[in-house]
């Protein structure tokens, strides 16, 4: 570990907690570094952090407690972000907190407003905006390539559903409103505000055809944007993977196929450019330090998490209604 990385601790250690330790453990050059652990059960995570001489305990609030740790990546239930956010800020840590960011805009109000507060760097893992395929849509779109922004199209899809019981907090209704937008569906979502900006409406059609959970395992989204742009988002948590992003405009239209991939039609005949996927989980940490260290700016801004969340909860509140139009919360 050289001084000028960022110690940073690890709370939460399911499938995708270990994920973000892999992915920065396998770059020693990398600007941050686990250097703790905390999570509910240290005996399912005792051999993983041996491997990675990570010190483990049971309570967050230990990790906060601690005056080596800098900052400190949440990969927690969702429901639980809004205490350990502000309870991070109070303490001086920076923040990493695992997509959704809340669950009402409330509470994400309150987040952005302790990490400001206590100038803290505040980062949601939306790790899709780092892959060269979706920075290559964004610039395009940026440049004019397809002219004006009509419609905008997304899937993002898995057969994970299958594998979740109600004993566990992703399998659990009021952890995931909507089926597979907190698991999958968001990632869609941040994507499209990115490209687009905000939602002003929504209309969500949720309902369960073959899980035996509670889940939803088939939502579909029909978004309304500021802009005027019109968008579809689909989520189905009971079939093969799949992902799809997909812009139309007045003079073209690019695409997403895969993650790692654009196609665009921006003149006679379509073209595909295939791009590397990378290492989206550790480009999005590196980022996060260099932040902490001033040397970049975290890419996604409060406003656009903030939108993110309210068309989120817009979102579950239209699927508890049958499909009613709900209107989003305006940030401002």
């Amino acid at each position: 570990m050289t001084d000028t990385q960022v110690k940073c601790a690890i709370v939460g250690l399911g499938r995708w907690g270990r994920n973000l330790v892999t992915s920065a453990a396998g770059n020693a050059d990398a600007p941050l570094r686990f250097v703790r652990a905390a999570t509910r059960t240290p005996a399912k995570a005792e051999d993983f952090c041996a491997e990675h001489d990570l010190p483990l305990c049971d309570d967050y609030r230990e990790v906060l407690a601690d005056p080596e740790v800098e900052a400190v990546v949440f990969a927690t239930p969702h429901s639980q972000h809004h205490e350990q956010v502000i309870a991070a800020a109070e303490a001086g840590k920076h923040i990493f907190v695992e997509k959704p960011f809340a669950l009402t805009l409330g509470d994400a109000r309150e987040m952005t407003d302790a990490a400001a507060a206590h100038r803290r760097c505040l980062a949601v893992g939306f790790n899709r905006r780092f892959m060269p395929a979706f920075r290559e849509m964004r610039d395009r779109m940026k440049e004019g390539a397809i002219g004006k922004p009509l419609l905008i199209e997304g899937q993002f899809s898995g057969p994970w559903g299958f594998g979740y019981s109600a004993d566990m907090w992703r399998g659990s209704a009021a952890e995931n409103p909507a089926g597979g937008m907190a698991a999958m569906g968001i990632h869609v979502l941040d994507a499209m505000i990115a490209l687009m900006g905000p939602v002003a409406a929504v209309r969500t059609l949720s309902r369960t055809q073959a899980l035996e959970s509670d889940l939803h395992d088939t939502t579909v989204t029909l978004l309304d944007f500021a802009s005027g742009a019109a968008g579809t988002l689909t989520t189905l948590m009971a079939s093969p993977t799949y992902w799809r992003l997909h812009v139309a405009g007045t003079e073209g239209w690019i695409a997403m196929p895969d993650q790692d991939s654009v196609e665009r039609l921006d003149g006679d005949a379509p073209t595909r450019t295939a791009l590397p996927a990378g290492n989206s989980l550790g480009a999005e940490l590196s980022v996060f330090a260099r932040a902490i260290r001033g040397g970049a700016n975290w890419p996604i801004p409060a406003a656009d998490i903030l939108a993110g969340v309210a068309a989120m909860q817009a979102i579950g509140c239209s699927a508890e209604r049958g499909g009613e139009k709900v209107e989003v919360t305006a940030i401002g």
